[in-house]
């Protein structure tokens, strides 16, 4: 009896032992938290994820590593910094998780690299076999610098309160899909800008400093600005919002040859059309990637020299893209017709010789430089401050319709008041209403001007004229001797 009882009683205390480990391990499971990149708590579970990048380059033999820079301590439900990684590269405390993956460009050789290097051509590259945890991936070309990038691997289940590893995948930006062009203190979304011929342009080019490997032979950088109807007046340029001196330790403005390659160095303004080239010096470039990752700014002012259309474009070493941004000049075109004019009739007679003067609104006239005759057009353009202080440049503010019509260049968007100077002969002068030029693809304006014609006294030739002499003389008798009539009454 005594027997059964302890065998029965070793039963219980297994049992005991088992239902016990399981509330232990449950426990576990729910006491467990952390700080995550998500803002909840949870579990390791296992298995291992992949990270794909996407976006490289294709055709060029591209250079790719991943390195761990945030890691999972399962057993104190921690996310933890990797190898040579900072509070100033990655900040736990905040929720979600916050990381700089710009800073581990310079500090790639002290970072925990996983795996072993890929080298692709086909554009993309997946890294499998990954802990949960957060990856920076470094991406380069012996053509193309790419932008420092990373991500986290894992998913976090809200229901179920477990955290597992999770594929995820990276579009590559290299500095090929990151230069951009655009009319300074505008977005960038304006496709074009109406201007005054001689107007100064700003334009902004933004590119990203790029990175090169330790072993990397094409260590150069630079920018080229390319302008079509203007010319180059002022370039500055900017790495991570610090503005450089031109000089052997940052970067010189050198041309362009036929070939694209480097040609003599520039003094600003440059020629009209001439390509102004921004070089990085290779002390400034340097072999520890200290800018990469940077943002490049590079301002341009150019100056708008043709009378229709101008456009600038950008180009860089380290990409393929071309960003372009055009814009026009504003024109008016004036008719001249006859005092029959009608707005639908395709009759309409023109008047030749008329002469007018322009004005923006409530402004001075304006002064134009003649260019000829186009078609029966007589063309103006707007003269540059250059050409109203050269003496030899003939400026006039009345343009002349020739043979009625007469168009006026190189004109801003806004309103113009426009006036009839001088009228044909034969015909008055008459008020002309404002015109406006819009900002747009089609900034034309158009005033459609008619004439009123001179009433003048009957002439028959030389009878006529001696008849008409012969009555006012008569006129002036009689009212002479009804004027001394009048006095004899009076004496009276």
């Amino acid at each position: 009896m005594g027997k059964t009882l302890k065998r029965k009683g070793d039963k219980n205390m297994k049992k005991m032992r088992k239902i016990f480990a399981v509330l232990l391990t449950l426990a576990m499971v729910l006491g467990m938290s952390m700080t995550a990149f998500a803002t909840e708590v949870g579990t390791k579970v296992d298995g291992t994820a992949s990270l794909t990048v996407n976006g490289l380059v294709p055709g060029e033999e591209t250079t790719v590593s991943i390195y761990k820079v945030v890691k999972w301590n399962a057993a104190g439900s921690t996310w933890e910094l990797g190898k040579g990684v900072t509070d100033a590269d990655v900040t736990l405390t905040d929720k979600p998780v916050t990381i700089n993956w710009n800073n581990f460009a310079a500090k790639r050789a002290n970072l925990e690299q996983v795996g072993t290097t890929a080298t692709v051509t086909d554009g993309t590259v997946t890294f499998h076999g990954l802990d949960i945890g957060a990856y920076y991936v470094y991406a380069q070309s012996d053509k193309t610098s790419y932008n420092p990038m990373g991500e986290a691997v894992y998913t976090y289940d809200e229901n179920t309160g477990l955290m597992k590893p999770a594929d995820k995948t990276i579009d590559a930006k290299g500095s090929t899909y990151t230069l951009t062009k655009a009319f300074a203190g505008t977005d960038g979304t304006t496709t074009y800008q109406v201007v005054n011929r001689g107007e100064t342009v700003p334009f902004t080019i933004t590119a990203v400093f790029p990175s090169y490997d330790k072993d990397a032979t094409d260590r150069e950088f630079q920018i080229t600005d390319e302008p079509t109807g203007m010319k180059v007046t002022e370039v500055t340029v900017k790495v991570g919002g610090t503005a450089l001196t031109p000089g052997t330790d940052t970067y010189s403005l050198v041309s362009v040859n036929n070939d694209g390659s480097d040609g003599d160095p520039i003094t600003l303004p440059a020629a009209e059309g001439q390509k102004v080239r921004v070089r990085f010096a290779s002390n400034y470039i340097g072999e520890n990637n200290t800018h990469a990752g940077q943002t490049v700014t590079v301002e341009v002012k150019a100056q708008i020299t043709d009378a229709a259309t101008f456009a600038n474009k950008a180009s860089s070493d380290k990409g393929n893209n071309t960003p372009e941004v055009n814009g026009k000049l504003g024109s008016i075109t004036i008719n001249k017709y006859d005092e029959n004019y009608k707005a639908d009739a395709t009759d309409n007679k023109l008047l030749a010789g008329a002469e007018f003067s322009i004005a923006p609104k409530d402004g001075a006239k304006i002064q134009f430089v003649y260019v000829g005759e186009e078609g029966g057009t007589s063309v103006y353009k707007k003269a540059t401050a250059e050409e109203i202080a050269d003496a030899n440049t003939v400026k006039v503010t009345n343009i002349v319709a020739k043979d009625g019509v007469v168009v006026a260049k190189g004109l801003d968007d806004g309103e113009y008041e426009i006036v009839e100077e001088k009228a044909p002969a034969g015909y008055s002068v008459v008020e002309v209403p404002n015109v406006t030029i819009a900002n747009g693809d089609n900034p034309v304006a158009t005033a459609n001007v008619a004439d009123s014609k001179l009433h003048s006294l009957p002439h028959t030739g030389g009878m006529g004229t001696t008849l008409f002499t012969i009555a006012g003389c008569a006129i002036m008798v009689a009212a002479a001797g009804f004027f001394f009539a009048s006095r004899k009454r009076v004496n009276k």
